[in-house]
């Protein structure tokens, strides 16, 4: 049977449900950010969400802070998946903070130039896999990363 006009109308006046990703170490003493992946391996760090039930969503914003105590710089790395074999993994990834981040600096990733917004189609429910790379050892990092948009199914 075909959809009515209100049908049609509640669905485009009907606001999407947003979903946020998250992580905070507010002391460093959780440890989760120190853990140096490589480009290539299979990502073993998530994300915690609101909705643990999200597959696909709309990333609007991304947004992190890092303070590693010996002041290196690192890169972000956010997968659909964790997948074994270098192809498949490099596969995964959604976006990529860029090289070299820099010590006590909040990022905000908004716009066009930051790949955004970008659809993400999640291998396994509510799981958005991560990766940091630093170029050299962080020490005790506090820090945070934050990832929200619109959830599509």
């Amino acid at each position: 049977m075909a959809q009515t006009r209100t049908g049609i109308l509640e669905k485009i006046a009907k606001p999407s449900e947003m979903v946020e990703f998250y992580l905070v170490d507010v002391d460093g003493t959780g440890n989760v950010f120190e853990t140096e992946g490589l480009i290539t391996a299979i990502p073993d760090l998530t994300l915690t969400t609101d909705d643990p039930r999200v597959i696909r969503f709309e990333i609007t914003d991304i947004i992190f802070y890092m303070n590693p105590t010996a002041a290196e710089t690192y890169e972000i790395l956010l997968f659909e998946g964790a997948f074994a074999g270098d192809v498949k993994s490099l596969a995964q990834i959604v976006w990529r903070s860029g090289a070299a981040m820099v010590d006590s600096t909040p990022y905000i990733r908004t716009n066009n130039e930051d790949e955004l917004p970008k659809i993400v189609e999640l291998a396994t429910e509510g799981l958005l896999y991560y990766m940091m790379l630093w170029t050299g050892a962080p020490g005790n990092t506090p820090g945070y990363i934050k990832v929200r948009g619109r959830k599509l199914a």
